[in-house]
């Protein structure tokens, strides 16, 4: 933060910075310059310490969003400013500073993971990916209950990976059928994911408005993408189910179809 200036060549001057942050229930945390704030509400006032006229500062502000309790978004932006200026900065959206998203890993239920392969009407000839993919159970059902030839999954946490994917692959027998990649899904490009045929997934509506459109350029047509519960932002799905599964909850299941290509 920038210290009270004892001796200036004018009368030293608060800049003000108002920061846009996303409407409740989203929770956002500010932090102005490395240091974290209790600033609350959508737009969020902070006023500088005395700074010199005439020279131009900059500060860095970051936020982490939650849209949800498994969900964290991390945005950034700098901010220059000069003594007395007011200034606002946006951080409702994001810039061209692409965000940073993590998703805390939820198992979806065994049962669930059949309808979803039953929806995506899995067969002897796909070929399986799960962005996402945590301990692979959406891949080894897919093989081991439809028969699918082969299982892609992406993986971001090596923890998971080495604890809950490796160990539960072998032990379904699969480590000749199934692929574990540690990667983030904001970094899939289309030749990642071009022999796909079939996509299962549960990351959360944020991550999904970022692969949807990836998706829909790498996929041939005809395959088909199968969503527990969230969306694929501006991509309309061709059918949405609900299910009721074993544990007595209802859950909903979104269906995309890859078009012909125009």
């Amino acid at each position: 933060m920038i210290p009270f200036l004892a001796y200036s060549q004018g009368t030293p001057k608060e800049a003000t910075i108002n920061v846009l942050v996303p409407e409740s229930p989203t929770r956002t945390t500010l932090t102005i310059d490395g240091q974290a704030t209790k600033l609350t509400g959508s737009k969020r006032v902070f006023v500088t310490p005395p700074i010199e006229p005439g020279k131009t500062y900059a500060y860095k502000i970051s936020v982490v969003i939650e849209p949800n309790n498994y969900t964290k978004i991390f945005r950034t932006r700098e901010v220059t400013f000069k003594a007395g200026d007011e200034v606002t900065v946006d951080m409702t959206k994001e810039d061209k500073e692409k965000d940073k998203i993590e998703v805390r890993w939820v198992p979806t239920p065994d049962d669930i993971v059949d309808e979803m392969c039953k929806l995506a009407k899995v067969t002897k000839d796909d070929v399986v990916y799960d962005f996402g993919c945590g301990d692979c159970v959406m891949l080894v059902r897919a093989i081991k209950q439809f028969g699918a030839k082969k299982g892609v999954g992406l993986e971001i946490d090596e923890k998971i990976i080495k604890e809950k994917a490796e160990p539960y692959i072998k032990k379904a027998g699969l480590q000749d059928k199934i692929e574990v990649r540690k990667g983030d899904i904001l970094d899939v490009k289309e030749k990642d994911c071009a022999d796909a045929t079939v996509v299962l997934l549960y990351i959360g509506d944020d991550l999904g408005a970022r692969l949807g459109p990836v998706l829909q350029k790498a996929l041939k047509p005809g395959s088909r993408v199968v969503s527990h519960r969230f969306t694929l932002g501006d991509w309309k799905p061709n059918k949405t189910i609900k299910v009721m599964g074993v544990d007595g909850d209802e859950y909903t299941l979104h269906l995309w179809i890859v078009p012909e290509k125009k």
